[in-house]
């Protein structure tokens, strides 16, 4: 072993130890030990973060100081229209595959999926980490299958090992993780040398979401939140610019956010669920054919129209086509879809606020895309575009190769790069 050698053996460990240092060894995870590529090493820097929740209209109505700043100067989108059903897991997975729910798989929160025999549920890491609820590739996958090291601090997929393969540096979900944490981590990873740096990360934050849930519109914790992210990101922003390389910094999020009056409430019929599985509530229920039974999905169709208010239920293929969702029997073999800020199900329990329902009824629903960096047009802004384009457009300036068969287009937003 040359001097060389050693000396830069030694170098890696230590940046090894500071980052791991910094993050806590429970939150950094080193998955496998290889290097960037030649064409990779010199490709550019993404970091993709998520504000979850974070509606379309935040920054011009709470005013956060960073964010403010930042999109006014940033190439930009008057909104992001995600996908149906206009929940977390579902538009996370659209945002990295480029494709609509239907056919990435993770069509809810929480789900039976027909095909497998079984229950997927974002609170359950069993489910969440088995790679075969996952159909399309995320663009780490994407990314690592092409030599390119990338890194997920949160983001839900990214604890599987889909087409068995993992993000070089993950870190698994754990929403008390400390926000100083979090953003220190993210800047040593783009402090590694070279060949060992990511050149795709992510980052998220739950906060936004979890106050418009709890507490609703204009209320004091929403406000609370917005600043504590906000914050945060400024103080992200100032570490990345420090750095001696130069990363895009996309900022997007996966839903907006609706209130749901309190009386506006539809209680289901409780025999479904005794002659059926039943999944989801508030904008949206799947209900499943148990094997044992073999009850008329087309005659329970009608008995549950019949009696509707506020809502309307169908066999999942006949769900309307602009949704895009007709094709997947996850939806459940009859899908029962709310009215705008309606909620349904047994129970009568609802957030102050919620998302779920048609994108297309309510623009409340739609998010943010705002990106800087040396790849991104400023101060330039595009109409509101659909959230599967997003990923071929982080494809394309990375310099990687799709595969034939995703929904989003680079089109559709390419104008936002120089």
């Amino acid at each position: 072993m040359t001097n060389k050698y050693c000396v830069l053996s030694l170098v890696w460990l230590l940046v090894i130890q500071i980052v791991a240092c910094n993050a806590n060894d429970q939150v950094f995870e080193t998955t496998n030990h290889q290097v960037n590529d030649v064409k990779a090493e010199n490709a550019p820097s993404i970091l993709l973060i998520s504000i979850d929740g974070f509606r379309w209209d935040y920054v011009d109505k709470y005013q956060p100081k960073f964010l403010t700043q930042f999109a006014q100067h940033s190439a930009r989108l008057k909104s992001l229209r995600p996908s149906f059903p206009t929940k977390t897991f579902p538009n996370h997975l659209t945002l990295v595959t480029g494709s609509y729910p239907q056919h990435h798989g993770i069509i809810a929160n929480g789900f039976y999926a027909p095909d497998l025999g079984l229950n997927y549920s974002l609170r359950r890491s069993e489910s969440v980490n088995n790679p075969q609820f996952y159909k399309r590739d995320p663009i780490w996958v994407i990314a690592e299958q092409q030599n390119m090291r990338t890194a997920t601090f949160f983001w839900p997929g990214s604890e599987a090992a889909i087409s068995d393969t993992l993000p070089t540096y993950l870190v698994r979900f754990d929403q008390t993780i400390d926000h100083q944490i979090r953003i220190d981590t993210v800047v040593n990873w783009y402090k590694l040398p070279a060949n060992r740096r990511p050149h795709f990360s992510t980052l998220y934050f739950d906060e936004v979401d979890s106050a418009g849930h709890d507490y609703g519109q204009d209320s004091p914790q929403l406000m609370a939140a917005i600043n504590q992210v906000d914050t945060t990101l400024a103080k992200l922003m100032a570490q990345l610019n420090a750095l001696d390389i130069k990363v895009n910094v996309v900022i997007v999020s996966d839903h907006g956010m609706a209130t749901v009056p309190k009386q506006n409430y539809e209680h289901l019929p409780l025999w479904l669920k005794q002659q059926f599985m039943v999944k989801g509530g508030g904008p949206l229920v799947h209900i499943y054919q148990k094997k044992s039974q073999k009850i008329s999905l087309s005659q329970t169709v009608s008995a549950l129209n019949r009696q509707a208010k506020h809502y309307r239920c169908y066999q999942y293929q006949d769900l309307p086509p602009k949704l895009n969702i007709n094709k997947s029997h996850r939806m459940g073999d009859i899908s029962c879809l709310a009215n705008k800020k309606w909620a349904i199900g047994f129970n009568g329990h609802k957030p102050i606020g919620d998302h779920g329902w048609d994108q297309y009824n309510d623009p409340d629903l739609s998010g943010i895309f705002y990106a800087s960096g040396p790849n991104f047009k400023q101060n330039y802004q595009l109409e509101t575009t659909d959230n599967i384009h997003v990923m071929p457009l982080l494809a394309h300036i990375l310099g990687l190769k799709l595969p034939s068969n995703i929904d989003g287009k680079l089109k559709p937003m390419q104008a936002l790069l120089h």
